[in-house]
């Protein structure tokens, strides 16, 4: 899936070699900020995804938008590697990591222009990510996060203007419900949490629920069993999972058995009534209710099964046969290994149809418990929409609790952050001052990115803003409804201070180092290239390992 194909042709490395390399590096990362600056914020707009083949996707989320983009310019797929570091590492911010790295790039070309060097941005850059780390702690806002309704709060403040309020309210109960239900001791445990998106029905048919729930047509898990009258639940079950298919063996490449006479049919149909037999016998002799299977299970098997009342699951994908096995305390063996030992137990086992699909639910021992979130609405999209959404809250959740701390948000962090920034410059007397002062000015395009995108002006927001904070509110913050600012935290603006650190320290990295690129040198593919003679310690692909250097400096080394 791409974007549009003027942006594609935008980020393409282009023909026009009279422009200098450390040029087109810089429009290509400026560019690619300016494709998802529109969609950050609550009001932020949406993108069409259109693929290839006329595909359509829409959405505002700004680690799907660049994931499905088409980049071949290298420093774009730079930047695109700091919106994935992002995502992957907090599950938040992409939008803001991407945007201040573009925004570092302008401030960097304009210094540039100015004479100041490159070694000396990347300084000032260093020492401005430095003082924000810093100085983030200080704007932390002390919330008792044992209140449900903070943390719903935290989880408004990453859903707001996706949907309506009642839609808002509805998420947020849910995000917070699943997390609650995963947490001990402080410690969100996302091991215990299996998300399903089943098309049909409204996104309000979300739903959390207490076990694993296995999606009989994803998986593709089929309920087996020929005899109809078997249960849909079972109470305190014994589970058997078993990691092989329930089959006859055959000899590899024979496509069939020549029989010349009745009595060799018969022993062969013997032979097998005999492995069914004992595929059962050995099932029913640990006492199992339900066996989940990883593989297929023949039919004569099922019946076997069937008759014995377990019921018999097929097909179970890899990651949901581990998931059972710490649902209910089991162990995924091979048939002929299976004991009594190797079981599970599951306080129930339902089938039940959500919606047009049918699904099994597993809830095994309170120590072990497993929830699952089923992301419902009326088209496939729409319900990847909606898990988009609640994973994002997880995240912001998970974070808030673990880390006892959050900042307040409508770009209160970032003009605080901005404010002592510029303090810091003040005392420093070399170029790299400048650098220190505009990484301020770019960390100030959220604010105004916030506000332009509700509708608001931005540089009298912006105004508004240092003001509200020169006066000492510190936790001021842009009202997007009405353009005001408001005190964000009484407000319930409330954003991890994870996410703020992570996306100030991956925008100031990636910015750094394509500060520091001067010329893009091709190279030859891989087994042409000539042999060399020097000892440098050489890493994966033949990038230089470096310990010298700014952090950033992937491949940099000082003394080269």
């Amino acid at each position: 899936m791409s974007g549009s194909n003027a942006v594609h042709d935008r980020l393409e490395v282009g023909d026009t070699d009279d422009v200098p390399s450390r040029a087109r590096n810089f429009e290509a990362g400026k560019r690619l900020a300016e494709t998802v600056r529109t969609t950050l914020g609550p009001k932020g707009l949406d993108k069409m995804l259109i693929t290839d083949d006329g595909k359509v996707a829409i959405t505002n989320d700004g680690a799907s938008i660049l994931e499905r983009m088409k980049l071949s310019h290298p420093v774009a797929t730079l930047v695109l590697e700091v919106a994935e570091g992002q995502d992957t590492t907090v599950g938040d911010g992409t939008t803001s990591a991407v945007l201040l790295a573009g925004e570092l790039l302008g401030e960097a070309e304009a210094l540039l222009e100015k004479g100041v060097p490159p070694a000396k941005i990347t300084e000032g850059y260093h020492l401005a990510v430095s003082q924000a780390v810093e100085s983030l702690p200080e704007l932390t806002v002390p919330v008792d996060l044992a209140d449900d309704e903070r943390l719903r709060e935290i989880a408004r403040t990453v859903v707001t203007g996706k949907w309506d309020e009642s839609g808002t309210d509805f998420l947020a109960d849910r995000a917070v419900e699943a997390v609650r239900a995963i947490e001990r001791d402080d410690c969100v445990a996302f091991e215990r949490l299996t998300r399903k998106t089943i098309p049909g029905g409204s996104f309000y048919d979300s739903a959390v629920i207490e076990g694993l729930v296995i999606d009989m047509g994803e998986s593709p898990t089929d309920v087996v069993s020929p005899d109809a009258t078997l249960p849909n639940r079972y109470r305190d079950a014994t589970v058997a999972l078993v990691d092989e298919e329930l089959s006859i063996d055959t000899a590899r490449g024979v496509g069939s058995v020549d029989l010349e006479t009745v009595e060799e049919l018969e022993a062969l149909r013997e032979y097998e009534r005999d492995a069914y037999e004992a595929y059962a016998d050995t099932i029913a002799g640990v006492g199992a209710d339900v066996v989940f299977c990883q593989q297929s299970i023949d039919d004569p098997v099922r019946y076997l099964l069937a008759e014995r009342g377990i019921l018999p699951i097929e097909r179970t994908q890899r990651d949901e046969l581990h998931r059972l096995a710490r649902a209910t305390g089991g162990k995924p063996v091979p048939v002929e290994s299976l004991t009594r030992a190797t079981t599970g137990t599951a306080a129930t086992v339902e089938r039940r149809s959500v919606g047009p699909t049918d699904v099994t639910v597993v809830s095994g021992l309170e120590e072990l418990e497993q929830v699952s979130v089923v992301f419902r609405g009326g088209t496939q999209h729409v319900a990847d929409e909606t898990k988009r959404m609640l994973d994002t809250c997880f995240y912001a959740l998970k974070l808030a609790i673990e880390d006892e701390a959050v900042v307040p948000g409508g770009g209160a962090a970032e003009v605080a952050l901005a404010r002592e920034i510029r303090s810091m410059a003040a005392g420093r007397s070399g170029s790299e001052q400048l650098a220190v002062e505009a990484f301020a000015d770019a960390l100030e395009t959220i604010p105004r990115t916030l506000a332009e995108s509700s509708g608001f002006g931005p540089t009298d927001a912006l105004l508004a803003l240092r003001n509200a904070h020169h006066d000492g509110d510190h936790t001021a913050g842009l009202d997007l409804e009405t353009g005001s600012v408001v005190d964000a935290a009484e407000a319930g603006v409330l954003e991890p201070l994870y996410v703020k650190r992570q996306v100030i320290a991956s925008a100031g990295e990636a910015a750094s180092m394509i500060v520091r690129i001067d010329d893009n040198v091709p190279m030859a593919p891989r087994g042409e290239e000539s042999g060399h003679d020097h000892d440098h310690d050489h890493g994966p692909d033949g990038l230089i390992r470096s310990t010298e250097g700014y952090p950033w400096a992937v491949g940099h080394s000082m003394g080269h």
